[in-house]
């Protein structure tokens, strides 16, 4: 472990000039009652991780399980006691001009910071279609999280703030709904919710995973996975954003129209208070989701 001033690559390094590399993002919630810290779905993240690397042809040095421990160890070696944002990183740091994903050297960091408030409104955002198409799989994997793969969404969420809006909603090639710059989407229609499938050019959520779970206990009903035409945003009941840094926000509005009746949703809504109470465990559902950092089942 290293203070963070010397956390540092080169300015030649390969990922620096061609994103070559993948990340995570993981949340810690503070407990203040329990005095205990959770991190939230950290072995889902380092599979993920592990999966992004095997995609890319890199090689994830530490075992995902491993990862887990270490990241426990980081935050209590800095006596974290507040919400936190833990940031893994395996990038090609070796360097090296040419442009390829073999034969250089990477590097696997893993750094912690305070949680910046919220990354986005709680109680409603408003969305626009980006003129900004999501890449396809067959250009950038989609199921690997790449370090490189983020300047389209980065020109779609600034396009959406230039238009005095809060977030895009990006399409496919084909124009079918794929998902917003970092977050998932779902769509609730009378008693049924939808969502993009992994085959649109999504990166499949962790939090969309857990999503789904909590929307079939609610409802009895799983949520469908189809592909979703750009209109059915504009007739659709109920939206919503989910994701590690977004948790569950309400859609009010896509293109200047309403969502629903235009005030957030109550299931959303719900959904997001639920979430957040299970990664603190004052809800006492789901403790699988969630690990200890300084009590009673802290990673050895």
């Amino acid at each position: 472990m290293v203070p963070q001033d010397e956390a540092r690559v080169s300015v030649h390094a390969n990922a620096l000039a061609y994103g070559a590399g993948t990340f995570e993002g993981i949340r810690a919630w503070w407990n203040a009652e329990h005095e205990e810290l959770y991190l939230l779905e950290a072995a889902a993240h380092y599979a993920r991780l592990e999966r992004s690397a095997r995609i890319l042809g890199l090689r994830l040095p530490v075992p995902a399980a491993a990862l887990v421990r270490l990241t426990a160890q980081l935050l209590r070696r800095n006596d974290v006691r507040s919400d936190a944002y833990v940031r893994p990183l395996l990038i090609q740091h070796g360097e090296v001009l040419t442009v390829r994903m073999h034969d250089i050297d990477t590097r696997l960091s893993i750094a912690v910071t305070p949680t910046p408030g919220d990354y986005i409104d709680p109680d409603g955002v408003r969305c626009m279609v980006s003129s900004w198409r999501r890449t396809p799989d067959s250009c950038t994997p989609n199921r690997a999280k790449v370090t490189g793969s983020y300047s389209g969404p980065s020109l779609a969420k600034t396009e959406a703030l230039d238009h005095g809006f809060d977030e895009a909603i990006m399409l496919t090639v084909d124009g079918h709904v794929a998902e917003a710059t970092t977050s998932n989407l779902f769509l609730r229609f009378g008693d049924e919710w939808v969502t993009p499938p992994g085959t649109d050019d999504i990166l499949e959520g962790i939090t969309r995973a857990q999503v789904m779970v909590l929307l079939e206990e609610a409802t009895g009903k799983a949520a469908v996975q189809r592909r979703i035409q750009r209109s059915e945003l504009y007739t659709c009941d109920e939206a919503l954003l989910c994701g590690t840094a977004a948790i569950v926000v309400p859609v009010v509005e896509v293109d200047g129209r309403r969502v629903g009746d235009g005030a957030p949703g109550a299931s959303t809504l719900l959904l997001g208070t639920t979430l957040r109470a299970i990664a603190r465990r004052q809800d006492a559902r789901h403790p699988e989701w969630t690990t200890p950092v300084y009590g009673e089942g802290v990673p050895a």
